[in-house]
């Protein structure tokens, strides 16, 4: 799709999803965001997490009356990394830009987890004010190194970082907006391995950490961190690190990490939250197909995708 310039990008986008959707009536229709990379981690496979799940959902339609409308998003094939990933991501975040400003609800699909830097680029380019979008990570990492801390070079690793305002100047060319999210709006849930450089980044910014050691009951803490979040901003925004779920669960992520939340957990939370009328959109990332087992991840991934969204 060819995307020349941000204002005529949107009337473009605002025609695809008129035509999309005027049979829609009867249905719940999700624009859904495809990004098709494993650029920013070390593992390829997870480029292909969002074209495994359109083919899932075209063999068995999702129940009651979801509908998903997918648009896909690739790399270019020439090119710096950094470069490829910049423009990748700057196109996603013309999409969530246009989807904010006019209220559809979405979902975007990712690879590796630096997708989020277009996911809630454009959803900050899209509200009247940074300060009104709150972000939800769910995540066993805190993805917040820069590339002066990172011990691996892999962008994935850095997203949150970049979405606080805090990258170095190599982070902040891949990152496509001069908006950020405010660290009173950073909600961390479910964390159980980071390095000491991102924690002490988040700790400096003041970001709420909840590790997933002090988690009894996910399906509250999860209501808590959204009432805690609408009571001062406009929209709310959850991204979802599949390896959050406990790898007996969930094993076809890109970076397991032993335990975590049981996946029945994470149906039941999301299943609490998804009516509350402030949440804007649900990012998935990190499914590593080459590591799934009898297609159980992708199997899960519907189904959260299925229990967030359906009727």
């Amino acid at each position: 799709m060819a995307m020349a310039g941000i204002k005529s990008d949107r009337f473009h986008l605002g025609d695809i999803i008129r035509q999309l959707c005027h049979h829609c009536f009867m249905t719940t229709c999700i624009q859904t965001l495809g990004i098709a990379s494993g650029l920013g981690g070390p593992v390829q496979a997870c480029g292909y997490a969002a074209e495994l799940l359109r083919d899932e959902f075209e063999r068995q339609p999702a129940h009651a009356g979801l509908q998903l409308q997918w648009h896909m998003l690739y790399p270019e094939k020439k090119g710096l990394k950094e470069t490829r990933l910049f423009q990748l991501y700057q196109k996603a975040s013309q999409f969530t830009c246009y989807w904010t400003e006019t209220r559809h609800p979405f979902l975007v699909i990712g690879g590796d987890h630096s997708c989020a830097l277009g996911t809630w680029a454009g959803v900050l380019q899209g509200l009247p004010h940074s300060n009104e979008l709150g972000l939800i990570w769910l995540d066993a990492h805190m993805d917040a190194h820069t590339f002066a801390t990172t011990p691996s070079g892999n962008i994935h690793g850095m997203p949150v970082a970049a979405l606080l305002g805090k990258a170095d100047e190599r982070l902040s060319a891949v990152y496509p907006t001069d908006r950020f999210i405010q660290p009173e709006n950073l909600l961390l849930i479910g964390v159980r391995s980071y390095e000491a450089g991102e924690y002490a980044l988040l700790q400096q910014a003041n970001v709420k950490i909840i590790f997933a050691d002090q988690i009894s009951d996910f399906s509250q803490t999860l209501l808590a961190a959204i009432e805690q979040l609408s009571s001062t901003c406009r929209m709310i925004g959850i991204s979802l690190d599949l390896d959050l779920i406990d790898p007996e669960d969930a094993p076809g992520v890109e970076t397991p990490v032993p335990g975590g939340i049981k996946a029945a957990a994470l149906l039941a939370a999301l299943a609490a939250v998804k009516r509350h009328t402030k949440l804007c959109g649900l990012e998935i990332s990190e499914f590593n197909p080459e590591s799934d087992r009898h297609a159980k991840t992708l199997h899960l991934m519907r189904t959260v995708v299925e229990v967030f969204y359906a009727d």
